[in-house]
């Protein structure tokens, strides 16, 4: 099955990547890509299997992952860092809740 392989994180939550184990009536279409992926012709081995209904580890589903992550790291960086601890041999004169005196 084909999947976007281009993230819109952090402007919208992705879609779910569903992935399954073929069944065994898409047998014959897994072995002719294998076929084609032994003979060295991957772009052929990947025009045949984006016209077929089946399931694996391809091209838009590796790329995919790897943009989410990419995305996400990229996302993260923006965030600045909470500062949950305060270290001071004084009491400080004003914490919230959300901080630790150390």
């Amino acid at each position: 099955m084909e999947c976007n392989p281009i993230s819109n994180y952090p402007d919208s939550i992705d879609p779910l990547i569903f992935f399954q184990d073929n069944s065994l009536d898409k047998l014959e279409t897994m072995e002719i890509y294998n076929g084609l992926i032994a003979q060295g012709k991957y772009g052929e081995a990947n025009e045949y299997v984006c016209s077929h209904e089946v399931y694996g580890y391809f091209a838009d589903y590796l790329n995919a992952i790897e943009n989410r992550v990419y995305n996400l790291q990229a996302h993260l960086l923006t965030i600045e860092p909470k500062q949950l601890f305060i270290e001071s041999e004084t009491e400080p004169t004003v914490i919230d809740e959300e901080k630790i005196w150390v």
